[in-house]
C-alpha cells in the first residue's frame, strides 16, 4: 500500500475512546486497524490465532482443544475462500485494515508478556474474516442439537413420545441470557425524533468483546461519520452504530442509527449422513457462511455509508451470519424492523438431519414501526391490540404485524422482552435518552413467580421469604439477601435434579469436542430447563418435593456457617468473572479493575447472566449499552464493562466498570474541540487535562506520578515557579498568571507538543515539555532521527527530599523517574535536549542523567534567537540504567 494511504488522525475523548479521521476509506480502515492493535493487541492476536488453528501456541492444551475444533470446521480455509470471491472494494478495504493492524502490532501493540514467545506474523487480508468466524462459529443453536441427540440416545421414558422428552431441553426452556434492543417512534419521544437503544449480551471478556470507536471519512466524494461498537479485529461497525452526514440539499445534518439482537435462527444445521460425516459422532455442520463462501463483508462496509434507515436495511439484505433482528431509525422519522441473514429452509430441527435443507428462507421485507419495537430473543408473535394487551399506562405499544414470520427455529423465554414492553407502555412522559436508564437498569425477574410457585405447600420460613420477595416484584438486586436465596435455591435444584435417577443415563460420556463440554453438561442443561422439568409429572419427579428439598439443602448449609457470618447478598455471590484472552492466565487483581457489585440475572433486563448448576458468578451479560438519539447524536449515550483500552495499567483499562455495574451510560462526545489529539508516532503520552499518564512507586523514596498539565488548575503553581530568579533561562519571569495559562493552553492545542506536571508523593515538583522535533523550530538546527523526542524540564520544587533521606539532591529519585517516563512511549528511540548554551547547570544535570553532550547550535525559537547545546540520550543507554550523579 502506498505510504500516503496511511495518513490518518487519531483523537481520544476523556474515556480514551478512539476517534479516527482520514481523507479516504482505505486510510480510515488502516487507522482503525492500527489503533485496534494498539488498544487490543493481545485480544486480537489471540482471536487471530483461534481463527488460524494455532491457539495452542498461546494457550497450551486449552488452545489445542480449540485448534482441533477449528481445523474440523475449516475456519482458516473458509476465511480465505470468502476473501477470494469478494469484490475489489471489499478486498482493498480488508487489506488496508490488516496492514494497519500489522503496523500497530509492530509499533508496540503486541508488547505484552503473553506474546513474548510467539513470533510475529503480519495479518493477511483474510484474517479479519477469520476472526469474525471464530467469534461466531458457536453463536448458534447447533450445540443444543447435539445435546438433544445425546438425550435421544440415552433418555427413555416409557409411554412418552421422544419429541415430548426433547422439549424439556428446547432452547427456550430456561436461563440463557440473550440481548435486548428496542426502538421508539418519534411521536413518543421528547425530541420528536426516534430513539434506538439496547444492550448485547455475550460472554464477559477482559477486555470486552466490543470496542467503542468513531470512524470519520472526509473524502468529498463520499464522506461519513459513524460511531458505535466494533468487533476488535474486524473493520467497520457492523452491529451497533450511529452515523451523521450533511444533507447535500439543505446543508443540515441527517442521522441514522441501528442495533441488533440475535434472531436465534436454526441457521447452522447438524447433518448426519453416514460416510460423508467428518465428526466423532457421525455429524457435520452445514454452515451457510461456509457453504456460500460469504459472511456478509459487503454489508459491513455498506453500513458505514448508510444515511437513512432504508440504507441500513438495504445493507443488511446482504447479511449472512449470524442471523440477526435489526432495528434501524433515521432523523427523518423512519423506524424499521427486519430479520437479516441466511436461514436454511428447514428451520425447526430438534435433532441432526439426514441431509441439508434445500435452499434458504425468504425473509420478510423490513416493516415500519409506528410505536415501539422490542427484540429480546423471544419467539416473535404479533402483540394484542393496545386496548387489550393488559399492560398498564399510556406509553407506546409494540404493534408490529406479522411477527410470526420471523420465528426461525428457537428462542429464549419472553421475560426480558415482556418487561421492556411493560416499562415502555407504563411511560407517563415522552421518552428521552435519560429515561432509557430505567430500562437498562431494571432488575425484575418475571420468571421467578413460576419457579417459586412450586413452593406453595412449603411452610418453611425460607419459602415464605421467597414468596414475599416475588410479591414485592422479584427484583434481583445486588444488595438483596432474598435474591441471593432465590438464586442459591435454583443452583441447588439444578444439581439435585441432575442427580435424579431418571437422568442417570445422561451422565454417560457425550463423545464430542472438548470445546462443547459446557453445552453438554448435565447440571447446566437441567438448570436451563428447570421450569419444564419441575412441571413434567410424567418424568416421575415430584416437583414440589424436589423444590422443597433443594431449599432445605440451602438453609441447612447456612446452619454450619461460622458464628457472626452474615447471610450473603446477591452481590456477594454474583461477581463478574470475565474471560482472559489466554484461558490459562490468571487475572491479576492489580490490573486496574475495581471490583463492583452487580445486580440482575438471566431473566432480568439488566442481564448479568450466570448458569444455575454451574456457578453464581456473572460470566455473561451486557457487554455494551447504548441509546442512539436521532435528533442529536451528542445526546446519545453508551458504555462498556471495564474500559476502552485493553492494556493493563492503562488509565482506561477499567474506568467505565463502576458505571457499567450500575447499568449507567455516558454521553457520547463528538466535538473535536473536546477531544485530545493523540500522537500516532507513540512518543508522546496522551490524556485529558490533569489525567495521570504514568506512575512509578520507588518504595522508600516515594511515589512519582506524571499528569497531563491542566493550564487552568496548574497556572498558579507554574507562575510561582517562573517568577523566581533561578527561572531566568525559562524566559517567562515577566509573564502574568493569565499569560502562563494562555501559553500552556496553546501548547495543549498542539498535537505535537505536550506539557506534563510531575508530582512526588502528590507534590508538584517538575514541569516537563515534550515535543516531536520534526514539528519544532529545533529541526532546523540538527539532524532529526526517526523516534526522536524533544524535551525541556524545569525543577520547580525540591519536593519531599528531606522526608526520603536525600535532602541535597532530589534528582537521585527524579532522574531515574524522568528517564523511565520519557521512554514510556514505545515509539521513542532517543530523547533530545537543547538547553541554553549558557545554562551549564542544566547541561550538567542532563549529563548526570545519562545524556551525551552534542553540538552547539543556533536557531529561532518562538521566544526569539536561541544559542543552544544539544544533548542526546538513547533508549538503550537510558534503559540500561545510566548513572545519575
Amino acid at each position: 500500500m502506498a505510504a500516503e494511504t496511511h495518513d490518518f488522525d487519531l483523537f481520544r475523548d476523556d474515556l480514551g475512546i478512539p476517534h479516527v479521521r482520514a481523507a479516504s476509506e482505505t486510510a480510515l480502515a488502516y487507522g482503525q486497524g492500527w489503533v485496534t492493535a494498539q488498544d487490543r493487541g493481545l485480544q486480537i492476536e489471540a482471536d487471530r490465532m483461534r481463527a488460524e488453528e494455532r491457539f495452542a501456541d498461546l494457550a497450551g492444551e486449552a488452545g489445542a482443544a480449540w485448534d482441533r475444533f477449528a481445523a474440523r470446521e475449516r475456519l482458516a480455509v473458509t476465511a480465505r475462500e470468502i476473501h477470494d470471491v469478494l469484490a475489489p472494494p471489499e478486498r482493498t478495504w480488508l487489506a488496508a485494515y490488516a496492514d494497519g493492524v500489522s503496523d500497530g502490532l509492530r509499533a508496540g501493540g503486541r508488547d505484552v508478556p503473553e506474546l513474548a514467545g510467539v513470533p510475529h506474523r503480519p495479518w493477511e487480508p483474510w484474517t479479519p474474516i477469520g476472526v469474525f468466524l471464530a467469534a461466531h462459529v458457536l453463536f448458534n443453536g447447533f450445540p443444543g442439537v447435539l445435546w438433544r441427540a445425546h438425550v435421544a440416545r440415552h433418555l427413555r421414558v416409557p409411554g412418552v413420545p421422544l419429541d415430548r422428552v426433547l422439549a424439556l431441553f428446547a432452547a427456550d426452556a430456561g436461563a440463557s441470557s440473550g440481548s435486548n434492543a428496542w426502538a421508539v417512534h418519534g411521536s413518543f419521544t421528547e425530541s420528536g425524533s426516534p430513539l434506538v437503544a439496547g444492550d448485547p449480551h455475550r460472554t464477559l471478556e477482559l477486555p470486552g468483546p466490543y470496542q467503542q470507536i468513531r470512524l470519520v471519512c472526509t473524502d468529498p466524494a463520499d464522506p461519513y461519520d459513524v460511531l458505535g461498537f466494533a468487533f476488535p479485529g474486524v473493520p467497520g461497525i457492523p452491529h451497533f452504530g450511529h452515523a451523521v452526514s450533511p444533507d447535500r440539499g439543505t446543508g443540515r445534518a441527517s442521522s441514522v442509527a441501528w442495533g441488533i439482537t440475535n434472531a436465534l435462527a436454526h441457521h447452522v444445521e447438524v447433518v448426519s449422513d453416514g460416510a460423508e460425516s467428518a465428526g466423532p459422532d457421525g455429524w457435520r455442520l452445514h454452515w451457510p457462511a461456509r457453504e456460500l463462501a460469504d459472511v456478509g463483508v459487503a454489508s459491513w462496509r455498506s453500513l458505514l455509508h448508510a444515511r437513512t434507515a432504508r440504507d441500513v436495511t438495504g445493507a443488511f439484505r446482504g447479511w449472512v451470519d449470524p442471523v440477526n433482528r435489526v432495528l434501524a431509525a433515521d432523523s427523518g422519522g423512519d423506524v424499521l424492523s427486519m430479520t437479516a441473514g441466511k436461514v436454511p429452509a428447514a428451520a425447526d430441527r430438534a435433532l441432526p438431519a439426514l441431509k441439508p435443507a434445500d435452499g434458504y428462507v425468504d425473509l420478510p421485507a423490513p416493516a415500519q414501526v409506528t410505536q415501539v419495537a422490542v427484540d429480546a430473543n423471544e419467539r416473535p408473535r404479533t402483540q394484542a391490540p393496545a386496548e387489550l394487551d393488559g399492560r398498564p399506562g399510556f406509553g407506546p405499544r409494540d404493534v408490529r404485524p406479522g411477527r410470526e414470520e420471523h420465528d426461525l427455529g428457537w428462542s429464549y423465554p419472553p421475560y426480558r422482552a415482556e418487561r421492556i414492553r411493560q416499562l415502555l407502555a407504563a411511560a407517563t412522559v415522552p421518552e428521552s435518552p435519560e429515561t432509557q436508564a430505567r430500562i437498562h437498569g431494571d432488575t425484575r425477574d418475571l420468571g421467578a413467580a413460576g419457579l417459586v410457585g412450586h413452593l406453595t405447600d412449603d411452610t418453611s420460613p425460607a419459602a415464605g421469604r421467597l414468596r414475599a420477595w416475588v410479591a414485592a416484584g422479584a427484583h434481583v438486586d445486588a444488595g438483596s439477601t432474598d435474591a441471593a436465596l432465590y438464586m442459591r435455591w435454583r443452583h441447588a435444584m439444578a444439581h439435585r435434579l441432575a442427580r435424579h435417577p431418571v437422568f442417570a443415563a445422561l451422565h454417560e460420556p457425550h463423545g464430542q469436542d472438548q470445546v462443547l463440554d459446557a453445552a453438554l453438561d448435565v447440571p447446566t442443561a437441567v438448570g436451563a430447563g428447570l421450569a419444564r422439568i419441575l412441571a413434567a409429572g410424567w418424568l416421575g419427579i415430584d416437583g414440589r418435593a424436589e423444590a422443597s428439598g433443594a431449599l432445605d439443602e440451602v438453609t441447612r448449609a447456612a446452619v454450619g456457617q461460622p458464628p457472626g457470618r452474615n447471610e450473603p447478598t446477591w452481590g456477594d455471590l454474583h461477581v463478574p468473572a470475565p474471560l482472559h484472552p489466554v484461558p490459562a492466565a490468571r487475572l491479576d487483581p492489580a490490573l486496574g479493575v475495581v471490583p463492583a457489585l452487580v445486580s440482575g440475572n438471566n431473566e432480568s433486563v439488566r442481564c448479568t447472566g450466570g448458569s444455575p448448576g454451574v456457578a453464581p458468578t456473572a460470566y455473561r451479560g451486557s457487554v455494551a449499552r447504548y441509546v442512539w438519539d436521532l435528533a442529536d447524536r451528542t445526546n446519545s449515550r453508551w458504555g462498556v464493562p471495564f474500559g476502552a483500552d485493553g492494556r493493563p495499567g492503562s488509565p482506561h483499562f477499567g474506568d467505565q466498570h463502576a458505571a457499567w455495574a450500575d447499568a449507567a451510560t455516558t454521553r457520547v462526545v463528538t466535538d473535536w474541540d473536546r477531544l485530545h489529539p493523540a500522537d500516532t508516532t507513540l512518543r508522546l503520552l496522551n490524556g485529558a487535562r490533569g489525567q495521570e499518564v504514568w506512575r512509578r512507586d520507588f518504595g522508600p523514596d516515594g511515589l512519582i506520578t506524571v499528569h497531563m498539565l491542566d493550564p487552568d488548575t496548574d497556572a498558579d503553581v507554574l507562575h510561582g515557579w517562573f517568577t523566581r530568579p533561578r527561572a531566568a533561562f525559562w524566559g517567562m519571569g515577566r509573564s502574568t498568571r493569565d499569560e502562563v495559562r494562555d501559553t500552556y493552553a496553546f501548547v495543549e492545542s498542539l498535537p505535537t507538543h505536550h506539557a506534563y506536571l510531575v508530582r512526588w508523593d502528590g507534590e508538584p515538583v517538575v514541569l516537563v515539555q515534550a515535543y516531536l522535533p520534526e514539528h519544532d523550530p529545533v529541526a532546523a538546527a540538527y539532524d532529526v532521527q526517526p523516534g526522536d523526542l524533544g524535551m525541556h524540564f524545569f525543577l520547580g520544587s525540591r519536593g519531599p527530599t528531606a522526608r526520603h533521606g536525600s535532602p541535597d539532591d532530589p534528582w537521585t529519585v527524579l532522574g531515574p523517574a524522568m528517564r523511565e517516563f520519557l521512554f514510556a512511549g514505545p515509539g521513542t528511540r532517543r530523547v533530545v535536549g537543547e538547553p541554553d548554551a549558557n545554562n551549564q547547570k542544566a547541561l550538567d544535570r542532563m549529563i548526570a542523567m545519562g545524556f551525551a553532550p552534542g553540538e552547539r547550535v543556533s536557531f529561532t525559537s518562538p521566544q526569539g534567537p536561541k544559542d543552544a547545546r544539544m544533548a542526546y540520550l538513547t533508549r538503550e543507554r537510558a534503559l540500561a540504567g545510566a548513572v545519575v550523579g
